[in-house]
């Protein structure tokens, strides 16, 4: 069975197909998206070949834009991924435009080309889109900073950085954020580190936000600048208190286990 062949000659096959999601339900997805998800390539060239022809030729499909988070910057995608990030968003069946969802990591494979024209772009996309940002968007705005993504951040925490807690009932998106506003070193960042962390109360919904305080902290202490000096004078007990109760592992001797010989999958 040539898996290669049958896949690279219908990638152009976009019918939509359920799919089990397990836990998730189901999703819905271009038959070629679903034979790539679970594909495994013999080698890195064949996947190459593959990942060049979905870029350059089948760049409607949701394979397209995942890749981008993945890949280095080829100037010959530039002209295909900066189409990618700009189009309109599609509608359910129609695969001419990119899911929302999509759209980081298409903004994400255009900011690492580092292209100057770019930026305004990208910060554009960003606060059109930022209710729906995810750890890709933070992703972005650490790996390649600028500071017009500080307006971002702006408009994220005021609009969407307590409802998406309460809504999702979960601190994750919060973390990256917070992780990401804290390496910026500005006085503008530290604004808003200064709101989260002295806010009353500190989320006025029942989600368990230990966790986003202890990171907030970290995120202040590691990324020491003049901009912080407020904030950790205030914060330097805590962290004292943290590394206090931390718990650590006792140190072992390292087993010895045999080496794995076995052949590497290589996936998209």
């Amino acid at each position: 069975f040539n898996h290669f062949d049958i896949l690279m000659n219908h990638l152009d096959d976009t019918a939509i197909v359920a799919t089990d999601a397990g836990e998730w339900g189901i999703w819905y997805r271009a038959v070629s998206d679903d034979i790539i998800e679970e594909a495994k390539w013999k080698d890195e060239d064949d996947k190459n070949k593959t990942i060049d022809e979905v870029i350059t030729k089948h760049n409607y499909l949701r394979s397209a834009y995942t890749i981008l988070s993945k890949i280095q910057p080829k100037e010959k995608y530039y002209p295909y991924i900066k189409n990618m990030a700009i189009r309109e968003r599609k509608s359910i069946g129609d695969y001419s435009k990119p899911w929302i969802g999509d759209l980081e990591f298409a903004l994400f494979g255009l900011a690492s080309f580092k292209k100057r024209d770019d930026i305004r772009v990208i910060k554009d996309l960003l606060i059109s889109n930022a209710w729906s940002m995810s750890e890709i968007s933070f992703k972005l705005m650490k790996e390649f900073p600028d500071t017009a993504y500080l307006e971002v951040f702006e408009t994220y925490y005021k609009r969407n950085f307590y409802r998406n807690i309460c809504i999702n009932k979960s601190v994750d998106n919060a973390i990256h954020f917070v992780q990401t506003v804290a390496s910026y070193k500005s006085y503008r960042s530290a604004k808003i580190l200064d709101s989260i962390l002295n806010r009353k109360p500190f989320i006025n919904c029942p989600v368990d936000t230990g966790w986003l305080e202890e990171e907030l902290i970290y995120a202040i202490w590691n990324n020491p600048c003049d901009a912080y000096l407020k904030l950790r004078r205030q914060i330097d007990w805590k962290v004292k208190d943290y590394e206090k109760n931390r718990f650590t592992l006792p140190s072992v001797d390292p087993i010895e286990l045999p080496a794995d010989t076995s052949i590497e999958k290589i996936r998209w």
